[in-house]
């Protein structure tokens, strides 16, 4: 059935005029009248009966009208829901992170991004490992120094340092390395990538020389979970060597110390990844922007453009 022409017909029912209902339609009297004919044709029913001064129902079309006129509104009402939901953030935003990122980074934005976007519900999914962002249904993933698959945009939220530090008590009662190569006389607790079993090297340098410590080889104990090899280093087992955002806040209330400060250590990019800018949805945009406006993120070559 032409939804056009059962439109043009409840129009012509609650105006009583071929033209009126033109006129609101956008289309001439006998285009109204056309369509209404090719509707009665469809049918097989008399819907309008007409005379040269006027038109009105028959009563089949008195019904059919009942029943067109709640239909019509109905549609009208899922155009607008459907509009709302396009422009308005709403849904269920999933999200994949490293655990120590999320911990630490991540989870503590949420409540104020919940405040600001209250039909918004935010799915995080906390793992070390480089998921399939697409493959495994993820609007967003934020990933530490890795490389931008085909088919994803990026934007640059922040830099991850590697930083090297150990208990205050450890400390006191080991003294602190002067150099990386005093660190085969400590005690150190290595990282450990749960699904490569690799360990992650630590690497320094000062001036031209640089450090490229094995710590698998050497280390006193062997973790795979970040935010576990921090407890450990609380507990005074020895020299951990971790991202800022980690230990920042134990640096800061002095239970960890930095060690071997003099000395430079490599830097991540952290960015968040997603589908191109052209296939957004107003949840993840609305994120995107939250981030890097509560990051504060100075513009970029890779940062996207989300007005």
């Amino acid at each position: 059935m032409d939804l056009s022409a059962v439109e043009a017909f409840v129009r012509v029912a609650e105006t009583k005029s071929f033209t009126e209902a033109g006129r609101v339609l956008g289309l001439t009297g006998s285009g109204v009248s056309r369509a209404i004919s090719r509707l009665e044709g469809q049918t097989g029913v008399m819907l309008l009966n007409r005379t040269t001064r006027n038109v009105g129902l028959t009563a089949e079309g008195a019904t059919f009208y009942e029943r067109c006129r709640d239909i019509l509104a109905d549609l009208k009402l899922a155009e607008t829901e459907l509009l709302d939901a396009a422009s308005v953030p709403s849904g269920r935003l999933r999200i994949t992170a490293p655990i120590g990122y999320a911990r630490s980074v991540l989870v503590p934005m949420l409540p104020k991004f919940h405040r600001l976007h209250a039909n918004i519900v935010v799915e995080t999914s906390l793992s070390d490992a480089v998921v399939d962002l697409i493959d495994d249904g993820f609007d967003l993933a934020i990933r530490i120094g890795e490389l931008v698959p085909p088919k994803l945009t990026s934007s640059r939220i922040g830099i991850a340092r590697w930083v090297a530090c150990a208990s205050r008590e450890y400390l006191d009662e080991h003294g602190s390395p002067a150099s990386p190569d005093d660190l085969a006389l400590h005690d150190c607790v290595a990282y450990q990538s749960a699904e490569s079993r690799r360990h992650h090297d630590w690497q320094f340098w000062y001036g031209s020389r640089s450090w490229t410590i094995r710590i698998g080889g050497m280390a006193r104990q062997v973790i795979d979970h970040c935010d576990v090899i921090v407890d450990a280093a609380l507990a005074g087992a020895g020299i951990v060597y971790l991202h800022d955002y980690v230990v920042e806040p134990y640096l800061r209330n002095g239970t960890l110390v930095r060690v071997l400060e003099d000395f430079s250590t490599p830097e991540r990019s952290i960015h968040l990844l997603y589908p191109a800018a052209r296939a957004l949805a107003p949840k993840v945009r609305a994120f995107i922007e939250y981030s890097l406006n509560e990051l504060g993120i100075a513009d970029d070559s890779d940062q996207l453009d989300v007005a």
